[in-house]
């Protein structure tokens, strides 16, 4: 992995706290603030991973990876199984610097620290 993406790491926990409290607009401008300030291939490909993220939250795609480890029966355990296959296919791949899997390591590693998203906390508010 590229040293230089670790700066990244606050970069995308702001902006996953962001998105999922629901702040689509302030988090549409950290992402246009994270394109400008790419400038290697490898910060670019985060850029397109939190765009990845962005949409499939935006469009409440419940099939996505995102929502998958919030909505798992056990996320503890759920996020631990996603961390250790994706280990596995980086093994297989025999190339874990791709900053895509970078951001996912991030959002796998520091999980409990996110925030719920809005959307499934207002779903759990209204069933009470």
């Amino acid at each position: 992995m590229d040293p230089t993406l670790k700066r990244w790491e606050k970069l995308i926990l702001d902006y996953l706290r962001t998105l999922l409290s629901g702040k689509f607009a302030d988090a549409e401008r950290l992402l246009a603030r994270l394109e400008k300030r790419a400038k290697t291939p490898e910060e670019k490909r985060v850029v397109y991973a939190l765009r990845g993220v962005y949409s499939a939250y935006q469009s409440d795609d419940r099939e996505s990876l995102i929502y998958r480890l919030f909505l798992a029966a056990n996320p503890k355990n759920y996020v631990d199984e996603v961390r250790n296959r994706l280990k596995s296919h980086l093994t297989t791949l025999g190339d874990d610097s791709d900053p895509y899997y970078y951001v996912w390591r991030v959002i796998l590693d520091n999980f409990q620290k996110l925030p719920v998203p809005h959307r499934l906390r207002s779903e759990a508010g209204s069933v009470d």
